[in-house]
């Protein structure tokens, strides 16, 4: 049967159990599916309301909010993570590195689980990779004081 994630968490979940089943393509449509469904974070979508103009010249009339769940920053993170480890898996090394950077973007800040992380491992040690994590961890140095 098919699962139709209805929340983030949900693709997440079902994104995170292909990965375990080695099914990383499709593990990566769950990623990329479970970023346009509903987040955590509630929000007012403010939806122009076409209603003639409005007394304050060149306005489009007043506006109304409609309710939306959109993704936290964490949950930004953990997307763009997952979907790092999904390319990773699948050997696109700069796709994989796109979206650590992006996980990084949304401040996710946890270098030593990147760096270690068996996901990851066919981006680990590439110039890419390397070349990011010195820009967003630069006091690591596997060299200690001898290095560069």
């Amino acid at each position: 049967s098919r699962i139709n994630p209805k929340t983030f968490r949900e693709g997440e979940v079902l994104g995170l159990r292909l990965m375990q089943d080695g099914r990383h393509e499709e593990a990566l449509k769950a990623f990329k599916q479970a970023m346009q469904l509903p987040g955590s974070r509630p929000d007012i979508l403010r939806t122009a309301n076409v209603s003639g103009p409005s007394p304050v010249g060149g306005s489009k009339g007043g506006t109304e909010g409609r309710s939306v769940q959109t993704l936290d920053e964490f949950e930004y993170q953990a997307a763009h993570y997952n979907m790092a480890c999904a390319y990773a898996s699948l050997g696109n090394i700069g796709e994989s590195v796109a979206n650590l950077k992006k996980a990084f973007e949304f401040g996710f800040d946890n270098y030593a689980t990147v760096r270690a992380d068996p996901d990851l491992g066919n981006v680990q040690g590439t110039s890419d990779f390397e070349r990011l994590m010195d820009e967003v961890d630069p006091k690591f140095n596997p060299f200690g004081v001898f290095g560069k």
